[in-house]
């Protein structure tokens, strides 16, 4: 049996989006510090990848 949790606890971005050179690793928004609704520590902002999928609370990076 799966949680809903775990459905959403990792992420794979595709291979067009991580060669997009303007995908980028947000620390901040606005200047400050992101907080929790909106990422931190770190979320992923993917161009022309749905907002429900921008992944958020990174703290793990691998490559497949």
């Amino acid at each position: 049996d799966v949680s809903s949790s775990d459905l959403y606890s990792t992420s794979v971005l595709p291979g067009k989006h991580t060669a997009d050179e303007l995908t980028l690793l947000a620390l901040e928004l606005n200047g400050e510090t992101l907080n929790l609704d909106h990422g931190y520590p770190c979320r992923i902002i993917a161009p022309n990848r749905p907002g429900v999928l921008q992944t958020k609370w990174v703290t793990k990076l691998e490559q497949l």
